[in-house]
């Protein structure tokens, strides 16, 4: 089982960071193999709205560090999502990688449903946030991140950690168990 960790956070330990850490160490333990990315320190451009990914290629056209990580998305089992909330969304470093995930989507406004996934069903996507906010706030990153998922075929599973009250290391463990709990279920699941 291959899982593909993508780090939104400016911060390597940040929080976000550190709960996307326990989902894939519990995954390695398990078994699984993990290739990690952190936007932070990749040298890529957001999309440049082209659609040369639409009209010429199945991928996107851009040649720069996201394009291996684009690639990968399409081999891994479990693609895992991380980012804190930063001004009511994900940081520019993950939204900027977002952007450029269109590029797995075949698009014909003239199909009743336009969106084609190009990524392999079957597969999962774990969206992990951070928060200073409670919990009633930001809820339409889900949404949103739910109608990717559901764009992308992926069925999503949300760890959000929220109530942080802007504080950097606090303790996070019971969204680090929350993660260990669930890599379990993905990695048994997909294994059997």
């Amino acid at each position: 089982m291959q899982i593909l960790n993508i780090i939104g956070s400016p911060r390597k330990n940040g929080t976000s960071a550190r709960i996307a850490k326990s989902f894939v160490e519990t995954s390695e333990e398990n078994g699984a193999s993990v290739k990690s990315y952190y936007l932070n320190g990749l040298n890529y451009k957001g999309c440049q709205g082209c659609e040369a990914c639409h009209s010429k290629l199945d991928k996107c056209v851009l040649k720069d560090d996201a394009e291996e990580l684009l690639d990968e998305m399409r081999e891994a089992d479990v693609i895992v999502f991380s980012s804190p909330v930063y001004y009511g969304d994900t940081t520019g470093q993950f939204k900027s990688f977002l952007d450029r995930t269109w590029s797995h989507v075949d698009v014909n406004y003239e199909n009743e449903n336009p969106y084609t996934s190009r990524i392999p069903k079957g597969k999962h996507a774990v969206v992990i946030l951070g928060q200073g906010n409670s919990e009633d706030v930001h809820k339409d990153l889900v949404e949103r991140f739910q109608m990717f998922m559901d764009i992308y075929g992926l069925q999503l599973h949300v760890i959000r950690a929220t109530g942080l009250n802007g504080q950097a290391n606090q303790d996070v463990t019971a969204f680090q168990e929350e993660a260990n709990m669930l890599a379990n279920e993905l990695t048994k699941e997909l294994a059997s």
